[in-house]
């Protein structure tokens, strides 16, 4: 009877031990510094309307052209540092907000590809998916995410596409 129950836990905690390091990421890509590029377009965002018959013309133009920026792609490059500890974070690529609590369920977990739902509630929900491909023997690598947040009962859709190149294993400064 002891033996049995022990055996039997042994299998439980080895079980649970399985899963939690099979939603690590495996992706098979470099550690170092990387630049990154990342394409976001939100949609429903958009601003509230504003009377601006009141303003002088030019005025108004400029701010109808910087409202206008707000809901097209926007283009970010950067140069980040890629750990060993950041890929074991239960946080990896996941919204990093304070006021959320967010669960990830990997779907795809292998050294090409790495996707997850994720699923995020708290002052604002938020639920997507996000997929990664390491390319090019790790050193190069391409992805997606697909995010709907609702605040307040309006709905934000954000959608970003990433890329990625790796520079090299020395970081210096960046972080």
């Amino acid at each position: 009877m002891f033996a049995a129950r022990t055996i039997t836990s042994s299998i439980l905690v080895l079980g649970i031990t399985t899963v939690l390091v099979a939603q690590a990421p495996v992706l098979d890509i470099k550690l170092g510094l990387w630049e990154s590029t990342i394409v976001t377009n939100m949609g429903g965002a958009a601003m509230p309307q504003m009377d601006m018959s009141k303003l002088p013309p030019e005025q108004a133009a400029k701010i109808a052209e910087a409202m206008k920026g707000l809901t097209g792609d926007r283009t970010m490059t950067d140069k980040n540092c890629l750990t060993k500890e950041d890929l074991a974070k239960d946080s990896f690529m996941m919204p990093d907000n304070s006021k959320m609590t967010c669960k990830r369920t990997v779907t795809t977990n292998t050294k090409s590809t790495f996707a997850a739902d994720i699923d995020c509630t708290g002052e604002t929900t938020t639920k997507g998916q996000i997929t990664v491909e390491s390319l090019a023997g790790g050193s190069a690598y391409k992805g997606a995410m697909k995010m709907a947040t609702t605040s307040r009962g309006r709905t934000m859709n954000l959608t970003m596409t990433m890329s990625g190149k790796y520079l090299g294993s020395e970081c210096g400064d960046v972080k």
